[in-house]
Order: structure tokens, then C-alpha cells, then sequence
């Protein structure tokens, strides 16, 4: 049997792909709020704008997984579903009667405050008559009267009745009401890339390239965090451009800074935790047990977070190796000066693992610092995990002669 399920094709595809789309369109919006806006999402349209001069952006999103031969998502038709569907949508939306539109003159006065876009990943068809008929009527090339007749002849080709129908909302509209909403209706086609424009949406706010992605990161997650709480307390996702600032600015003003940004990637870590010159150590003093694997794992995790991160920071020109060579001086002085402290001139210890683990747990205490900056401690751990791993350092008297 060849072919995917429909369950496979609408669930997996259209409409978890389309929410995300949506969410990232509305995080660009975020992205770029002016002074008095406020963007929301699913409140008045799939995401809105409000401006401070009272009016309305209303914005449709439509995105297809669908692509051409080329690789690229498919053009926006004539009578594509999607596009007569959102302009139906907005049809109703403005004679609402339920909001007090059931009058021309209460229409007119709605569309004086509010402004429509179509937004899609589909592409941009310089065939697609209706597209090239609204722009030539918004130029003022074409009259109403002769849009109107290119949307009726659209109808006449049409033999889908759902089509027919979404027509027959555009074509109910009184004619001044519908010289107004064409006037009010745009397009945005071909935005595929919607990340790729979150991203420069950040770099456009003077973030140098080798942080935009943690910017990015750290906003989309809290924005999505954030949204999930307001909508399980009952509310509804509008922001402001003094709440954006308020709730988010601090991750611009971080990468801004010039301090170091520690990244939590996710650790690969050894097939045999045990193995670890590091872990052996640390099991042969009796600071963890041999089986904890517990330990083992959280231990390797911070060892790998240090070392990760210093090898990202040397790719992204953030320090240099002496920098690196600093730290791991400076951590071997802390270390020698506690080592010869508990060992040097001092009888064999009765309980020489009881001195390596006060030797660690001194260090454990202690934070490192990279290129002038502090360690959070956990790192500064692993830190001395990574160089006792190595070997550079131990902690029993006779370290040397076991481990390297």
C-alpha cells in the first residue's frame, strides 16, 4: 500500500506546521512593535496589530506543506480555498451584525479603523487574476465596478460551489462598502522562511551575529511559555510594546553586553560513564559510589558543559586560547596550593581518602574565572572535572603514578 493516511497528512502536517506558522509570524510581529502597538494572537484574526492611531491590522495566515517541482510551496491560485476563504472570513466579519454592523454606515466606519493583509508561505503567481485585478484597482488603473466585474466573471470559471459561495460573500458586500475593503486589502506571499525573519527581526536590533541565535532562543521559548500561562488562566495573547520591553528586553540588553553567554547544550555523553579518568578518581576516594549512576551522569554533565562551551566560544571568536590558558593556570594554582597545603612534608595521611575529598571539596567551593568573568559554580566544577579527567590534576598523593 502506497501513500500516507489522511490522518497522517492533516494532523502531522497542515495543522501542526500551520500553528507553528502562525506563532512565528506572531513572534516577528513581536519583534517589531513600535512605541503604542500592540500585537495579538488569535484575538481579533489569527494575529492583529493594534496602532496607536486607533486602527486595525488584521492578518490571515495560510500555509501549505504542498511544494512544486521545484522544491518550493506551491503559487497561489486564482481560486485557490485559501484565498477566497480569507476574504469571505472578513466579509462576514464586517457586517457582523453581532458587533453592531448590520448597517452600511456602521460597515464604513469599521473599515475607516481597519486594515486586512493575507499572509502565506505560497508563492507569489503573476498569474493569479484576482491579485493583478485588486492591484490594478488599488493603483487606480481599474474602477470598482471593473474589479467587480473580474470577480464576478472569477465565479462564472469556478465549478467548486464552496468557492462559489466564498465569491458570493465578496459580491453581497454594498458596493461602497467593498471599494473601501479592497482598498484596505493586501498581500504578503512567499514567507517561508518565517524564522529566518524572526532572526533578522533581532539582528535588525543591534545584535551581533554570533548571539542572534541565543536571543532567539531564549525569546521564543519564554514568549512561548508565557503564552501558554495567559491562555490557561483564561485570557487572551495581547502584547504591548512596554510589556514586550519590560518582559524581554533583558535577553537584547544580555547578548548586548559583551559578557559571556553560557549556552546549555545537550550533553553527548560517553557510552561508559564509568570509564572517566575523572569518575574513577572521584570513586576512589569514596566521594560517589561506584554504581551511583546518578552522579555519574550529573558530574559528566557539568564537565561536558565547561568544555562545551569553551570550544563555542573559541568558534565564535568570543576568547582565545590564552584565555582558556588562564583559567586552567589559575585552576591549577588553587589546586596546588590546597594539594601541597594537605601532602607536602606531612606524613602518609591515616585516612588519605578523607584529605583528597577535603582537596575537592575546597575546589567545589571555589569559582574560575574566563576572560575577566566569573563562572557560575557548577561550570567552575566542572571546570576542575575537566582537568582532573585529563590528567592535569588529582587528588590522592600518588595520583600521578594511577592515572596518567
Amino acid at each position: 500500500m502506497s501513500g500516507r493516511s489522511r490522518v497522517d497528512t492533516t494532523s502531522a502536517e497542515d495543522k501542526s506546521i500551520g500553528f507553528d506558522y502562525q506563532y512565528y509570524y506572531f513572534l516577528n510581529e513581536l519583534l517589531n512593535l513600535k512605541s503604542g502597538q500592540v500585537v495579538g494572537l488569535e484575538v481579533l484574526d489569527d494575529v492583529h496589530v493594534e496602532r496607536p492611531d486607533g486602527t486595525n491590522l488584521l492578518v490571515q495566515l495560510k500555509h501549505t506543506v504542498q511544494t512544486s517541482a521545484q522544491g518550493v510551496p506551491i503559487n497561489l491560485t486564482t481560486l485557490d480555498s485559501d484565498l477566497w476563504k480569507s476574504i469571505s472570513n472578513w466579509c462576514k466579519l464586517i457586517i457582523d451584525p453581532a458587533d453592531g454592523r448590520a448597517l452600511v454606515n456602521s460597515q464604513l466606519a469599521y473599515l475607516k479603523k481597519t486594515s486586512f493583509l493575507l499572509a502565506s508561505n505560497k508563492s507569489e503567481n503573476d498569474k493569479n487574476a484576482l491579485l493583478i485585478s485588486v492591484e490594478a484597482f488599488k493603483s487606480a488603473a481599474k474602477s470598482h465596478a471593473e474589479l467587480v466585474a473580474d470577480i464576478t466573471s472569477l465565479k462564472a470559471k469556478s465549478k467548486d460551489l464552496v468557492i462559489q459561495g466564498y465569491i458570493d460573500d465578496v459580491l453581497s458586500l454594498d458596493d461602497a462598502v467593498s471599494e473601501r475593503f479592497f482598498q484596505h486589502l493586501s498581500f504578503a506571499l512567499g514567507k517561508d522562511e518565517i524564522i529566518n525573519l524572526c532572526k533578522a527581526s533581532i539582528a535588525e536590533k543591534q545584535i551581533h551575529q554570533s548571539r542572534i541565535d541565543d536571543v532567539f532562543s531564549a525569546v521564543d521559548s519564554e514568549v512561548r511559555q508565557n503564552s501558554f500561562a495567559t491562555v490557561k488562566a483564561g485570557s487572551k495573547i495581547t502584547i504591548s510594546f512596554d510589556e514586550f520591553n519590560q518582559k524581554y528586553r533583558r535577553h537584547f540588553d544580555k547578548a548586548r553586553s559583551g559578557s559571556l553567554l553560557f549556552r546549555e547544550f545537550p550533553p553527548v555523553l560517553p557510552d561508559n560513564l564509568s570509564d572517566q579518568t575523572f569518575i574513577r578518581q572521584l570513586v576512589d576516594i569514596n566521594d560517589i559510589a561506584a554504581n551511583s549512576i546518578e552522579f555519574h551522569t550529573k558530574f559528566t554533565t557539568r564537565r561536558l558543559h565547561f568544555r562545551d562551551n569553551l570550544e563555542r566560544l573559541i568558534q565564535d571568536g568570543e576568547i582565545t586560547q590564552s584565555d582558556i590558558d588562564a583559567l586552567e593556570e589559575e585552576a591549577a594554582i588553587m589546586w596546588e596550593g590546597k594539594f601541597l597545603q594537605t601532602y607536602s612534608g606531612q606524613p602518609a595521611a591515616v585516612d588519605e581518602d578523607a584529605a583528597a575529598r577535603a582537596i575537592l571539596g575546597d575546589l567545589r567551593s571555589r569559582k574560575l574565572t574566563l576572560a575577566s568573568q566569573e563562572l557560575p559554580l557548577s561550570m567552575s566544577n566542572g571546570g576542575f572535572y575537566d582537568l582532573s579527567d585529563r590528567p592535569v590534576i588529582g587528588w590522592l598523593s600518588n595520583w600521578e603514578d594511577r592515572y596518567k
